[in-house]
């Protein structure tokens, strides 16, 4: 079982997952979030309530519409544990449109990768 959410934001969000199907993680397993901007000065701040994710402000890469390119960049991918929460938080500076798209896999689902 996989749970995917997709947020389009236009202003600093602590909680992007808040009131998501992301909001309380299923269980255990894998966790990859890509996000973008169309400005350069946008960052992504990615922090676990009983589990350490070493993501603190990250430049996101910048596109003309503010939509990561799967084939070009980069997803942030940790393991969860049960129980656990994620917060992913976005700081914009300049006006911006931004994309995050967050994805969580159950581990018998990442283990057959």
């Amino acid at each position: 079982m996989s749970v995917q959410v997709r947020a389009v934001l236009t202003a600093t969000n602590a909680d992007v997952l808040n009131g998501t199907d992301l909001e309380n993680l299923p269980g255990a397993g894998f966790m990859a979030v890509l996000a973008a901007s169309t400005v350069a000065d946008t960052t992504m701040t990615i922090t676990g309530r009983g589990f350490e994710v070493p993501v603190r402000n990250i430049p996101l890469p910048l596109r003309a519409n503010g939509q990561p390119s799967e084939a070009d960049d980069t997803p942030v991918a940790f393991f969860v544990p049960a129980g656990g929460k994620v917060l992913v938080g976005i700081t914009e500076v300049t006006a911006a449109t931004i994309v995050v798209q967050a994805m969580w896999m159950g581990m018998e689902e990442a283990a057959s990768l």
